[in-house]
């Protein structure tokens, strides 16, 4: 059995879930982690007894087969390609980078280098989501409606303020939306597709960032869809993401992964959803999911084929989003 060799570029909270993630998995090793702050690096090493490098360039100079991307999101496409210039393959954090600009530079190069990239939206793996999807494609609900969306989350001000970075434009993107909010938006983009047009405003209530923490949108699919969004990451004290779809027969709910609500009662999540999304220090306690992302990607590799969320499909969403700060700034319904 082959065993890929990866290393991480990145020393976060979610660099630590995929480290944990390689090390679990049976056709991956852990190499190296690129950390820049000192005090962190022989935490690091004890805790996943890896060598621990002090920038990207030295990482990449190993015999690596792939690297996982998980520093700040504005710095994605700088890493990615120096990853993909070195012939790595790639696994990389959401967004792909902060503006569609950025991420079309950025899959131009990497279609250039013919390396593999694979983006991490692992809600797309969870099991009942998948049950949701199938269901919908089946016509549970007759011809699709409307579509209501809510990102509804709370964040302190601890959050913020620990990690300087988050809810700045240069390396966040915004905030509520092209953070928390991308994950949501891709699965109803993966549910309904392409969008003829999309209005929205965003604003800044009550955190000292550049991005904002109150969110709405309305929208229109190609399919004729309509929907409704609404987000932010002030919204105390913050209540699970959720996805309401109406048909022509039913309405199907999909409520912090799990089927709240189905015209088939059998569909219907046996768990409770949780009552409130109010985790300020944004800790990610089950990592079957991002396991799942890592093993997709993988066997991407060893099969040379294309892995569950490409490039292009995660591009999307940062579409989307971006066409919402768009018309917020405009007072425009108009696509850019």
């Amino acid at each position: 059995m082959r065993v890929l060799d990866i290393g991480i570029i990145g020393s976060g909270a979610i660099a630590k879930v995929h480290a944990n993630c390689v090390q679990s998995f049976e056709k991956t090793k852990l190499v190296g982690i690129v950390c820049t702050d000192p005090s962190r690096s022989k935490q690091l090493e004890e805790d996943f007894n890896c060598i621990v490098y002090n920038n990207e360039e030295t990482l990449l100079e190993q015999s690596l087969d792939a690297v996982i991307i998980c520093n700040e999101s504005g710095k994605h496409g700088q890493s990615s390609m120096r990853a993909a210039n070195a012939q790595k393959h790639i696994l990389c954090e959401k967004p792909l980078e902060v503006t569609p600009l950025k991420v079309t530079s950025l899959l131009d190069f990497i279609n250039e280098k013919k390396v593999i990239l694979g983006v991490v939206f692992q809600n797309r793996t969870h099991p009942e989501y998948i049950k949701f999807k199938k269901a919908f494609n089946q016509g549970i609900i007759g011809t699709p409606l409307l579509v209501q969306t809510q990102i509804n989350w709370f964040r302190d001000a601890h959050y913020y303020k620990n990690n300087p970075w988050r809810g700045t434009l240069q390396l966040d993107g915004g905030a509520a939306l092209m953070n928390q909010g991308i994950h949501t938006v891709d699965l109803l983009l993966d549910l309904l597709g392409e969008t003829d047009y999309i209005a929205g405003s965003v604003s800044t209530k009550i955190h000292a960032i550049e991005g904002e923490d109150v969110a709405v949108a309305h929208f229109k699919f190609k399919n004729g869809v309509l929907g409704t969004l609404s987000g932010g990451t002030a919204l105390y004290p913050g209540f699970p993401e959720r996805i309401e779809v109406y048909g022509t027969k039913g309405r199907m709910v999909y409520e912090a992964g799990m089927i709240v609500e189905a015209p088939d009662q059998k569909l219907i999540s046996i768990n409770k959803a949780p009552k409130n999304n109010s985790n300020t220090t944004a800790k990610i306690k089950d990592q079957s999911l991002h396991l799942n992302v890592l093993e997709d990607f993988v066997d991407a590799i060893l099969k040379n084929k294309e892995p569950l969320v490409t490039g292009k499909s995660a591009k999307k969403s940062v579409d989307f989003i971006t066409q919402i700060y768009h018309s917020s700034k405009i007072n425009s319904i108009k696509t850019i």
